[in-house]
């Protein structure tokens, strides 16, 4: 183990040599800044100080040579050599309310939900301790790679962890993922991720999915719903597709309805030359979106997930034309 200690005071924690300075800190308690923890946001770079460091040879979407010519490092992806001091700005937004810890499951069931999407149920001996909406890197060696995917359902004190999976043809982890037998043991890290349920903010609320997208939102809106809190609210999903058959049923959804005040569900299509016999509506989800609303806008809380594609529209479209508050608006860029 090394001590890394955080420049100003702001916080000390160790890292083995088996964990990356992000997910150290978090264990820890601290309040580290990230979004995706696979290289792709950049939240987490810092500035190092002094020590040594063990630096992947290749170069994540959001670093650069000249980022490390510079002494600064994305935390997701570096563990320690030595012990170290680190730049950063901890955040108390960031300090996790469940400690991520790193445990084995056993995987129970898998359910098919469409040609490439599956839900598969893994078990393991304690609590499952998360908030709705949160995620997990799943790896299938103590050693291997992670994959990042959101949970779909909600704590429990069965150990139940269900993830929604999209199999991408080729893919070094969903096509051995889609192969595993029933009883298969899986390494889960979790929890992480801020963009979780939060009932406590009275507002109606607008869930937007596509892809595997679909396990987070779920979460969300089952977390949303089991508190009690939406009997006089409005919950609106939508949940968009190339295809009719590439989207899972809603029924999950439409199981919510009594603990909701008006459940309102819309799956849209954005192929529909593709789809004759398709009679709802089609194009992007965030366009069916902007026709569907003529105001009130501002009344709602925002949760996004799906392809990148997807939120960058939607996000485009909700804070430059929408004009909606960045607080407003939960989602984790972990593509």
């Amino acid at each position: 183990m090394f001590p890394i200690e955080i420049a100003d005071g702001r916080g000390r924690f160790d890292v083995g040599s088996d964990d990356v300075l992000l997910r150290a800190a978090l264990r820890a308690g601290l309040g580290f800044p990230y979004e995706c923890n696979a290289g792709a946001c950049g939240s987490c770079k810092f500035q190092l100080i002094s020590g040594d460091l063990v630096v992947p040879t290749d170069l994540a979407p959001a670093e650069t040579e000249r980022d490390r010519a510079r002494g600064r490092y994305l935390a997701c992806r570096v563990s320690a050599r030595s012990a170290c001091t680190i730049k950063i700005r901890t955040d108390a937004t960031y300090v996790p309310c469940h400690a991520p810890r790193r445990f084995e499951a056993q995987l129970a069931e898998k359910t098919t939900l469409t040609s490439d999407m599956s839900e598969f149920v893994l078990v393991s001996e304690t609590p499952a301790a998360f908030l709705a909406g949160q995620y997990a890197l799943l790896s299938l060696a103590a050693d291997g790679p992670k994959r990042v995917y959101s949970m779909a359902n909600v704590p429990n004190d069965r150990g139940e962890w269900r993830f929604i999976v999209k199999r991408v043809p080729g893919g070094a982890f969903s096509d051995p993922l889609f192969r595993l037998p029933i009883g298969t043991n899986i390494h889960i890290d979790g929890p992480y991720g801020t963009a979780f349920a939060r009932p406590e903010i009275d507002r109606d609320v607008v869930c937007i999915a596509g892809g595997a997208g679909f396990s987070q939102m779920l979460s969300v809106a089952r977390g949303l719903a089991g508190s009690g809190r939406m009997q006089s609210r409005t919950l609106r999903f939508y949940y968009g597709g190339r295809r009719s058959i590439d989207v899972p049923s809603l029924q999950q959804i439409s199981d919510l309805a009594s603990q909701v005040g008006d459940l309102r569900q819309t799956v849209v299509v954005s192929d529909p030359d593709d789809e004759p016999r398709w009679n709802g509506p089609s194009g992007f989800v965030h366009d069916v979106l902007g026709r569907d609303f003529t105001d009130g806008w501002a009344d709602h809380e925002y949760y996004l997930s799906g392809p990148p594609p997807m939120v960058d529209a939607t996000l485009r479209m909700l804070v430059m034309e929408k004009q909606i508050p960045h607080e407003r608006i939960h989602f984790d860029r972990f593509f």
